[in-house]
């Protein structure tokens, strides 16, 4: 994941849907060394614990299980082509379910440090239609000795620091681990006159 992809919602793979369905769907990404996968998009249909409106996008291959296994790592023929297709999909979704926003989970210090160099890379792009926030969650350990570990992951016993991403070179003192989208209200006035 070393190569920073350009984000251009004109360049993108086209969209296989389910019935429609704003959200799900799939599209076939061709890999290094000539070989394809299809790449499935959801976006959950209860938001997430962290928020009332924001909806969590997971986006990979399916496995064994028929799952999206979101830790994979691919080598993509065109990483651009790849994440312009997500946003865009994610982009479309927000258009269509305003008071929602859409939240994107690095799995791991990695890749979250991966969607933020991608971030920061496109952000003038992204900015014409996203308010773009980061997010550190972490979990207060507040069990002792042997219960400690028990329940490591407690969603009554979070602590988040938010904050609107804005363009800079330098790194954040703490990865954000996730990443929420809200639609520009520009685009929420243009739905409401047009749409």
């Amino acid at each position: 994941m070393s190569f920073t992809p350009q984000i251009n919602f004109d360049y993108v793979y086209p969209l296989n849907r389910a019935n429609e369905d704003l959200c799900v769907a799939s599209f076939k990404v061709p890999l290094m060394g000539g070989s394809s996968i299809v790449l499935h998009l959801k976006i959950s249909r209860q938001p997430h614990e962290l928020g009332s409106t924001i909806y969590n996008l997971s986006f990979g291959p399916y496995d064994s299980r028929n799952q999206i296994d979101d830790k994979i790592e691919l080598s993509y023929l065109d990483h651009s082509k790849v994440f312009s297709t997500i946003l865009l999909f994610g982009l479309n979704y927000l258009l269509c379910n305003q008071g929602h926003s859409l939240g994107i989970d690095g799995s791991d210090h990695r890749r979250a440090s991966y969607y933020w160099r991608m971030l920061q890379k496109n952000f003038d792009y992204l900015s014409n239609y996203f308010n773009i926030c980061g997010l550190k969650y972490f979990v207060r350990i507040t069990r002792f000795m042997k219960h400690q570990y028990e329940n490591p992951f407690d969603f009554e016993d979070i602590f988040t620091l938010t904050a609107p991403l804005v363009k800079t070179f330098k790194c954040p003192e703490h990865m954000y681990n996730y990443f929420t989208f809200d639609l520009k209200q520009h685009l929420k006035n243009e739905m409401k006159l047009y749409g």
